[in-house]
């Protein structure tokens, strides 16, 4: 198998050959060509010296971006506005303080040192200017075969550098492979380590995770293994401080649900609907933490048959979802996104079944409430929102037909939310339309809410003519009311 690089990638690879060294593609860029993505970006290793690599890079007259040299051998190139990684042959031990950063690097002299250092075998694979793969670790075998596997023994990998844990479970989410059988096992066996991690390097994998097709999978091997229920640290005015990362998952797993609605418990429940297709960041995070409320005391019930039932825990979740979000230190508007589609994850399902006029009477109470500022922030909410209850839906005992309606009903939500203004931007009519009229500023002030608001209770079209009509009405008005101004 012969696989295509990029010219720019070329163009540094015969740079280095052209001095007499080696060159070769490396890790997650190889395993992507193979699985025929496109990659973010390109890595080179090379038997060059970070010197060496500089010298040859300035008699192409490349210019080098950044290095950095002693600890750690790599030295980044720009090529055609493209960055490109070119690292020394390496290899590491790893400190018991910063438990992902290397303690100490030094050199090697091949190729099969450098990937016998490598996370997983699929990260292993190599490819020269030609397009041909350098394999010492059988990593096609288990990219054939959808296997994740470490390069030699999990314990010692996972030891190593606590954070190929989160990966792990971040390529099963990604890729959708099965986790060999050593490595749920491994996990176990070096939890603690996963202390001395960063919060910053955590969130990363566990974002990346929440975005993947398998999103569900990856997950279940965080619960399954222990790694949720842990904690990482981030330094806080010069000191650290310990930060749980998804504890509350924990009492979702084996809770049981009215089985009259639901084939599963809450936690299996909540990790088939993350596998119900792609999503942006905000609809994984809104997925995975939309029950994450039910089991919980004042919220946990029992109804008149006899099943339990957990009224309210959209309310109690989105607050529960809030203060987990702010802990994990994710941005503002991601935590208020994730919060408001967990609270209104169950009104969807009350409102599908509704006439629009009620639809409509939900979008007016959003457009007015201040958690958005324009219709466009507003109408994406609800597709988000869509993406979510659609999930929701598919992972209960719902047949397809009903999966189906939530698909369409979320179709015509999305499209009546466009129709719905949300500031007086949002109108097709503006302030310097109101003053061409006649307006004053401070008419001006008090006329453009009044239209904004007679379209969202349906008494007026966002139409320019219908309201530079309504608009020359209400000034002919304020002139009878207040006097020729």
């Amino acid at each position: 198998m012969k696989l295509s690089i990029p010219p720019y990638v070329k163009k540094v690879m015969d740079v280095l050959l052209d001095q007499g060294f080696e060159a070769y593609v490396v890790g997650g860029a190889v395993r992507d060509m193979l699985l025929g993505r496109v990659p973010d970006d390109y890595d080179v290793v090379t038997n060059a010296r970070p010197e060496e690599i500089k010298e040859a890079a300035a008699a192409a007259k490349i210019p080098v971006v950044s290095e950095l040299g002693q600890n750690f051998g790599v030295v980044i190139l720009r090529v055609d506005r493209h960055g490109v990684e070119v690292a020394a042959y390496r290899n590491e031990t790893y400190g018991k303080e910063d438990v992902h950063r290397p303690a100490q690097v030094w050199y090697c002299d091949t190729l099969e040192e450098d990937l016998g250092r490598r996370d997983f075998t699929i990260n292993a694979l190599a490819v020269d200017q030609y397009g041909h793969i350098t394999d010492c670790f059988n990593g096609l075998d288990d990219l054939r075969g959808g296997i994740l596997r470490t390069v030699g023994n999990a314990d010692q990998r996972f030891s190593e550098d606590a954070l190929r844990m989160f990966r792990a479970c971040r390529f099963v989410a990604q890729l959708g492979f099965v986790p060999d059988a050593g490595i749920l096992p491994a996990i176990g066996h070096n939890l603690e380590k996963v202390r001395g991690l960063s919060l910053e390097r955590v969130r990363t994998e566990l974002n990346k995770l929440l975005m993947g097709t398998y999103a569900g999978e990856g997950m279940e091997l965080m619960v399954k293994s222990g790694l949720a229920a842990e904690s990482c640290r981030v330094r806080n005015k010069g000191k650290y401080e310990t930060v749980p990362i998804l504890p509350e998952l924990g009492h979702l797993v084996g809770l049981p649900q009215n089985p009259q609605f639901h084939p599963y418990d809450v936690w299996k429940h909540t990790a088939v609907a993350l596998d119900k297709g792609d999503r942006s960041l905000e609809v994984g995070w809104g997925i995975l933490l939309h029950d994450v409320a039910k089991g919980l005391e004042g919220v946990r019930g029992i109804n008149r048959e006899g099943q339990p039932c957990d009224h309210g825990h959209e309310v109690v979740g989105a607050s529960l979802a809030r203060k987990i979000l702010a802990r994990l230190r994710l941005p503002r508007e991601t935590v208020d996104r994730v919060a408001w589609l967990v609270q209104n994850h169950m009104h969807f399902g009350f409102i599908s079944a509704q006439e629009d006029d009620k639809t409509w009477r939900w979008l007016r109470k959003e457009a007015r409430s201040g958690h958005f500022r324009v219709n466009k922030e507003m109408a994406e909410a609800f597709k988000q929102l869509t993406a979510v209850c659609v999930a929701d839906v598919a992972a209960t005992n719902a047949g397809q037909n009903d999966v189906i309606h939530a698909q369409m009903y979320g179709k015509r939500l999305v499209k009546m939310a466009y129709l719905m203004p949300v500031h007086t931007s949002d109108l097709d009519f503006s302030g310097r339309d109101a003053l061409a009229l006649g307006a004053s500023p401070r008419q001006l002030r008090d006329l453009m809410p009044v239209l904004l608001h007679r379209v969202q209770d349906r008494t007026l079209r966002n139409d320019p003519g219908e309201l530079t009509e309504a608009a020359r009405r209400w000034l002919k008005r304020q002139i009878c009311v207040n006097g020729n101004e």
